[in-house]
């Protein structure tokens, strides 16, 4: 299966249509212009096309010097097991690598092991703030 990776941000569509398959726009609450608009404002951004759909995609959000945040990835279901998320990341690894960057993520504790293949470490927890009652 021949799959383009790119830097090229994808379309608004592409992006609702991939997110949509997990639900990840219910939990965002996001027009389809807010979510290209936060594509556009990553450090980086790998796309994964099979033909002129979206498979796949990462991004790196980062200030640049110091640290990046890996975020944001998914894979179609129809592409995954297949390399294609391993490849976004790998990408993005070596965007961060290549100005120096520290690479660091969060993630639920049952996709720690899928990331320690590339050599992340649990290093920290992490926290997300909700509002007080």
């Amino acid at each position: 299966m021949d799959i383009l990776y790119t830097e090229a941000i994808p379309n608004q569509d592409q992006i609702y249509k991939l997110y949509d398959c997990f639900g990840w726009n219910n939990f965002l609450i996001l027009s389809k212009e807010s979510l290209h608009q936060a594509m556009v404002q990553s450090w980086c951004v790998i796309s994964a096309f099979h033909q002129d759909e979206l498979v796949g995609t990462g991004r790196l959000v980062s200030d640049g010097i110091i640290n990046a945040y890996l975020c944001g990835l998914v894979v179609h279901p129809n592409y995954q097991n297949q390399g294609v998320g391993s490849e976004i990341v790998q990408q993005l690894v070596n965007k961060g690598h290549s100005h120096n960057l520290h690479i660091e993520l969060f993630c639920e504790s049952d996709k720690i092991k899928y990331y320690e293949k590339f050599g992340f470490k649990v290093f920290a927890s992490g926290m997300k703030y909700h509002a007080l009652p």
